[in-house]
């Protein structure tokens, strides 16, 4: 049951009619959830108890015991799974690849964590504890919650007519990114990368502009759904996206970009590896050979790289992945080394920190470094990757051959993106649409919703011709 399903749509209006009804909220939310993740295969709810269980009875040892032991044995098991899941062609043995399995995974392995932190008290009840590790909206592409950041609203009963209306403007925005423009877009890309030999090398240069479009609009419009749906059970999930093509650099772009994932590289992986005793080691000792400023950037460059080379296996097996990993962490190292010779640039040639074309030079030398970056991440393998940067370097002709979308889809495309592109400038000034809406009058917020549905529904892709693009990041 996909979010573009109309039998979803029927599963979420039903789910949030009971849910106003009974007076077992949190009860009937696990249910639901369950019963959602059931319907997709019920085989796949072995691995997520598999989770539930092993971190709830983890969790409760290692807060009691503040054991290393214990906390390393239910990550063994929980990332042992993740692996073989992700490194094994499951349809040689005919087994299912379980929905979502990094998503829960990440943030029950985080609850761990944070136990043996001593952050918060362990849930008591293994049944709420399910409901905040299956809870359905997330499950499938994230945001990766926190528990003490979800657990009260989880269990409260205070959903308002406010969140019921802020979540209906979010699903729509969701299926507005991913019906009218990603759907679209990724019959282009579909159509480049199975045949790149038809193509020049300028052209396969758009396809990956058209590839980077999709991917932002599949991923976060998938989230806007996620996230208007928990709204809908007085829920609010984190933001996954913060305008991540206005971006100035590669760093500040990871900052906007997967949030949830970033942060809990940062939390669980990062500081936990820079204050380790060896990292310490290799900084006194760096420190002493190097100097101080440059030892200090050998352990934070270590660092980096191991973040990024996980962020690049965990999208996938192939060595492409891991040059995707290798690259975003080089590019975000070597902005770190090179700053202050950075600054001390802009000052001699007196570059003022709030000019507004260099502003403008920041975010278009960003997304041309992303666009590179996912040169690795759409391709096939490592070999095909660099085949096409070399084209794209090498043959600067625009040749295509039928690419599947008309001068109609070009032109719906492309106005829908300005349509994104305008909403996230007005959020970069504090200036919220969704608010802004809410604010008027019923009858006015009865015709923008309506206006949006209808125009969700005839620019859509929904026509004959069109194979329907599952959600790039739903079996991750």
């Amino acid at each position: 049951m996909a979010f573009t399903d109309v039998t979803f749509l029927m599963f979420i209006s039903i789910c949030a009619l009971i849910y106003r009804m009974t007076r077992y909220k949190w009860q009937f939310l696990l249910v639901a959830s369950l019963v959602y993740y059931g319907l997709y295969d019920v085989r796949a709810l072995t691995y997520l108890a598999v989770t539930i269980v092993t971190t709830y009875v983890g969790g409760n040892l290692v807060y009691r015991n503040k054991s290393k032991m214990l906390t390393f044995v239910v990550l063994l098991i929980n990332f042992g799974m993740l692996s073989i899941v992700k490194f094994t062609d499951f349809t040689k043995y005919s087994l299912i690849i379980p929905l979502g399995i990094s998503f829960y995974i990440f943030q029950s392995t985080s609850y761990v964590i944070d136990l043996y932190r001593r952050k918060y008290e362990p849930q008591k009840n293994i049944f709420k504890y399910a409901l905040f590790v299956s809870f359905f909206p997330q499950i499938v592409q994230g945001p990766i919650s926190r528990y003490d950041e979800i657990s009260p609203m989880l269990y409260s009963d205070e959903a308002t007519s406010f969140d019921f209306s802020h979540g209906l403007l979010l699903i729509l925005y969701g299926y507005f990114k991913k019906l009218v423009i990603a759907d679209r877009a990724a019959v282009l890309v579909g159509s480049v990368f199975s045949n790149p030999a038809d193509y020049g090398g300028l052209f396969i240069f758009v396809a990956i502009i058209f590839y980077s479009i999709q991917i932002y609009c599949d991923f976060s419009g998938g989230i806007d759904i996620a996230r208007g749906v928990a709204y809908l059970f007085g829920v609010r999930l984190a933001e996954n996206f913060k305008r991540p093509f206005l971006s100035t650099s590669i760093g500040d772009f990871w900052r906007r970009w997967h949030i949830t994932l970033g942060s809990w590289m940062r939390d669980y992986v990062f500081y936990p590896l820079s204050f380790t005793k060896f990292f310490a080691f290799i900084n006194k000792k760096s420190r002493k050979v190097m100097g101080r400023r440059a030892g200090k950037f050998l352990t934070l460059t270590i660092s980096t790289y191991v973040v990024y080379l996980i962020i690049g296996i965990w999208h996938g097996a192939g060595l492409n992945f891991i040059a995707f990993g290798f690259y975003n962490g080089t590019l975000i190292s070597l902005a770190l080394i090179f700053e202050r010779r950075f600054n001390k640039w802009k000052k001699n040639l007196g570059i003022a920190k709030d000019s507004r074309w260099y502003h403008a030079f920041q975010v278009v030398r960003t997304a041309f470094l992303v666009f590179i970056g996912r040169y690795f991440t759409r391709s096939a393998d490592l070999h095909q990757a660099l085949e096409l940067l070399k084209k794209t370097l090498t043959d600067w002709t625009f040749r295509y051959v039928d690419f599947g979308l008309t001068g109609k889809d070009l032109i719906i495309i492309l106005l829908a993106v300005i349509v994104v592109m305008f909403i996230s400038a007005l959020q970069e000034k504090d200036v919220d649409i969704t608010e802004n809406v809410l604010s008027r009058s019923t009858p006015w917020q009865s015709v923008f919703i309506l206006a949006s549905v209808m125009v969700v529904l005839y620019f859509g892709v929904f026509d004959k011709g069109y194979t329907a693009v599952d959600f790039i990041y739903r079996n991750y």
